[in-house]
């Protein structure tokens, strides 16, 4: 172990260049790096991306929009329920 490690430490004295894009995708893939071990490690775990604002896309809300297919399940249980009530 002792002698891969001396062999490690004279590779890196060799000097070696690096193009400006193999730099900028070293720096990118950092920075994206940090982001994500950032956002898995942090102690805040439940974060809303949403601005609560009031808008409610939910079915039946204030303005009386529903939604067309919870609509035609309505009609559909009607229609059965006033066929059972006429047998």
């Amino acid at each position: 172990m002792k002698e891969k490690w001396e062999l490690f430490k004279e590779s890196l004295t060799e000097t070696t260049s690096m193009s400006k894009r193999e730099f900028l995708l070293t720096i990118t893939v950092c920075i994206l790096g940090g982001i994500v071990f950032g956002l898995m490690f942090s102690p805040r775990k439940n974060t809303m991306i949403a601005s609560n604002n009031g808008n409610n896309n939910g079915n039946g809300n204030e303005n009386g929009c529903r939604n067309s297919v919870n609509q035609e399940d309505e009609e559909e249980q009607i229609a059965d329920s006033s066929e059972a009530e006429q047998q």
